[in-house]
């Protein structure tokens, strides 16, 4: 896998639908706009996009050489969210922080989670400590890829987007029992539920 520059600004757009076909149609709209227009934008480095397990929800996450390019950049969440048979949408832009690399680094993701966290003011340097420490037995676990977390500019919005290599390693990290005491820690910052979606790669984009 070629090696990407380091982005300085991510924006993640999530869109629910009511039925698998009319995700499938976003999941369509999004890959055509960001390889005929935003591949070709100023500061665009690459997108991706993601489909939920249930066919329900569509992301699309785009790095960015930072805020400034992709405000720049007009985006058609609006447009896509006024379709017909979509639920809700939902925007993020946030900086990456530091995160974790597994032994797997490099290797294409066949399992991704995106985990959205909305924090007590003041949570977030606990919360990236957290994230830190665990780091100690993650590092190493079998087809673990990396954990990036991005946080808001008001530090009250989280997004760890995480990968592993198989479906299989995904289901081992979870059932290790150093996962839930780490939830429970974190359960602690959270002023609202998580939203965790599970999903797969629908369509890698990358600067023209």
């Amino acid at each position: 896998m070629t090696q990407l520059p380091e982005p300085g600004f991510v924006t993640f757009d999530t869109l629910t639908a009511e039925v698998p076909r009319t995700a499938d149609e976003l999941v369509e709209a999004l890959v055509t706009e960001a390889a005929g227009r935003l591949r070709h934008s100023r500061g665009f480095i690459a997108s991706r996009v993601h489909v939920s397990d249930d066919r329900r929800t569509v992301i699309h996450r785009c790095l960015w050489r930072d805020a400034a390019d992709h405000h720049a950049a007009a985006d058609r969440l609006k447009e896509l969210a006024n379709r017909p048979g979509v639920q809700t949408a939902k925007a993020f832009g946030g900086t990456p922080a530091p995160g974790l690399h597994g032994p797997q680094l490099g290797a294409q993701p066949g399992r991704l989670a995106v985990a959205t966290r909305y924090l007590h003011p003041g949570s977030y340097d606990a919360l990236a400590d957290l994230l830190a420490r665990s780091g100690a037995w993650k590092r190493h676990h079998k087809g673990f890829i990396s954990a990036t977390p991005h946080i808001t500019p008001d530090g009250l919005t989280f997004v760890n987007y995480a990968m592993w290599a198989t479906e299989d390693s995904y289901r081992a990290w979870m059932a290790d029992p150093r996962i839930s005491e780490g939830q429970e820690e974190i359960a602690r910052l959270e002023a609202a539920p998580p939203e965790y979606v599970l999903c797969t790669v629908a369509a890698d984009i990358a600067a023209a």
